[in-house]
């Protein structure tokens, strides 16, 4: 069967099963697991745009198909592909190592195969991929199936893509071309339904392990759904906020999906799943009205999955009362990144403890079924010691709201997000970037010990101290949520022991490091290794304090199926 484009999710590193890196806790508060097995949602709106106007896309995730199947053999898999294109994203930074591993391994298995990037990193970075001679062409922005589309008609049509906006490349005498950025679309109402493209495409290609979203999506299908592009605040640290976005991606202000789109995809979801659905964005950043009207879309929906909704400022009774009025199972997101008021002023997050306080208290008497609250390490103006302060702020809340406030800490890495104001101005902010190219990002993410991967220190602590302050948060909370009830002794004592081992194979690998070369560091070479591998395993209970409730049944095989016969989405 004839493809146009097959899009490929590389894993973090790419020879992650040969390496010694042990186990951090860099991923610990998202779905995938350290290598960032999870594929950008903007796959399956490029596959579906793409398939809408003619052309053939399959999604591929490596990632988790390597991660699952430790033979997997990707080199011979790509050869045995066919595309008239590869695409691999390059949306987050963590990924600029096997991104670029894989788009050599596609230009070694078919050298006349033009093999595109795109993503938030691959606009950053454009000038610099074109250095690398795996890379053909870069389709800059946050927004880019039209882009991409005129690029494939190109590519089918033997023409060069000298018209075709956002997009940098080589001209036919190998200079490196920059098309204007000029393509940014002010509302989202091109995107198509992305889970019926899924779906048709794994039954299509008789693949559904390709298009899974992270490893174990098959017993967890959780699924997003997005709103918006774009964003109004400016938090420093944050490579998607309003100035980064405007410097980086020419997007002088966000594009909002539709409610009518929202509630359709919601509704897709909960045909097929009973999965929670993530809700992307905080719905009441739009104009007035723009939430409420979501909300009732979603009310006529009635999905009995858990539906989690981001708040990015606090927010009233009245806001949660349309909640409860349109959904039965819902859940909810907040950042407030420090319990120190004036490290969050200086994020650009203005809101008091007061405030979050009262806000928790308004969503959990409105029937809020879980209230995750986020908090950061590596802030400006962050010491080890105000560190602590936030693990006993974190204790407090739990003491006063029950087991269904359910506070996470985790550090800010393994980079700074390239554009953002900290990177941007990070002599005042008193940061100290330490990596700048992408070639700088890639070696450093093979570096086993992930102080040694962390972009930056700050003027208040150095990686080490990040590193140590890590640890002792993660242990401090996790205490705390045994003795007050929020985890099990079982499930406390058993991630205690993940946390010990971690940090003792860590301590062996420096030691390793300081050791000449020999039979006897290779032996201990190998038996870290091996360690690590265990580790990684283990690692799975991480994820059990952001996962939320499954409804039902995981999958249902009779909505996959309506969807498969082309069942509308209204």
């Amino acid at each position: 069967m004839k493809t146009d484009l097959i899009l490929l999710h590389p894993p973090s590193v790419y020879d992650f099963r040969e390496m010694l890196i042990v186990p951090r806790p860099i991923a610990d508060l998202v779905p995938s697991g350290p290598y960032f097995e999870m594929y950008p949602i903007g796959f399956a709106f490029l596959g579906e745009y793409l398939e809408r106007h003619g052309f053939r896309v399959r999604v591929v995730n490596l990632a988790a198909r390597m991660l699952a199947e430790p033979r997997f053999d990707v080199r011979r898999y790509l050869a045995r592909l066919r595309p008239a294109a590869f695409g691999i994203d390059l949306h987050w930074l963590p990924h600029c190592q096997g991104a670029l591993e894989v788009a050599g391994l596609c230009k070694e298995t078919h050298p006349v195969t033009p093999v595109i990037m795109g993503g938030y990193s691959a606009s950053i970075f454009h000038r610099e991929l074109m250095d690398y001679p795996q890379v053909d062409y870069v389709v800059r922005g946050d927004s880019t199936e039209e882009p991409l589309l005129g690029l494939v008609r190109a590519i089918a049509a033997g023409r060069a893509p000298e018209d075709i906006p956002n997009l940098t490349f080589r001209d036919a005498s190998g200079a490196v071309v920059e098309n204007p950025l000029d393509y940014v679309p002010g509302s989202l109402d091109h995107l198509g339904d992305p889970y019926r493209f899924m779906m048709r495409s794994a039954a299509r290609h008789l693949d559904v392990r390709g298009v899974r979203a992270f490893r174990g999506w098959w017993s967890y299908p959780t699924t997003a759904v997005l709103t918006v592009r774009g964003c109004v605040r400016d938090c420093a640290f944050c490579g998607g906020s309003a100035s980064t976005m405007e410097s980086c991606l020419n997007r002088k202000a966000p594009a909002y999906r539709s409610p009518e789109a929202i509630a359709a995809d919601v509704r897709s979801i909960s045909r097929f799943t009973g999965a929670p659905i993530f809700i992307i964005g905080d719905l009441r950043e739009n104009v007035e009205g723009y939430a409420a009207d979501v909300l009732d879309r979603l009310g006529r929906v009635r999905p009995s999955n858990h539906v989690v909704l981001e708040l990015f400022g606090p927010a009233g009774a009245r806001y949660f009362d349309m909640v409860a009025a349109a959904l039965s199972e819902w859940d909810l997101e907040i950042s407030p990144q420090s319990h120190d008021e004036g490290i969050r002023r200086a994020l650009g997050i203005g809101y008091t403890n007061a405030e979050l306080e009262e806000t928790i208290e308004c969503a959990l008497a409105a029937g809020c079924g879980r209230l995750d609250v986020f908090f950061m390490i590596g802030l400006e103006g962050q010491t080890p010691e105000s560190v602590d302060a936030t693990v006993e702020y974190c204790g407090q809340l739990m003491q006063r709201f029950g087991r269904r406030l359910n506070p996470l800490i985790g550090p800010l890495a393994p980079f700074i997000d390239p554009g953002c104001l900290d990177e941007v101005e990070a002599d005042r902010r008193g940061y100290r970037i330490l990596l700048h190219s992408l070639e700088d990002y890639r070696r450093a993410l093979l570096e086993p010990h992930w102080r040694d991967m962390l972009g930056y220190e700050t003027r208040w602590m150095t990686r080490e101290q990040i590193v140590k302050a890590t640890y002792r948060a993660l242990f401090g909370l996790n205490r705390l949520k045994g003795r007050l009830g929020h985890l099990d002794r079982d499930y406390m004592l058993a991630y205690e022991r993940l946390l010990l081992k971690s940090q003792d194979l860590l301590e062996r690998v420096d030691a390793l490091a300081a050791m000449e070369p020999g039979l006897v560091r290779d032996t201990e070479f190998a038996m870290c290794r091996a360690e690590a591998g265990r580790l990684l395993e283990e690692g799975a209970l991480v994820k059990e304090q952001i996962s939320w409730p499954v409804t039902g049944r995981g999958v249902r095989p009779l909505g996959v199926l309506r969807s498969l016969l082309g069942g509308g989405r209204r």
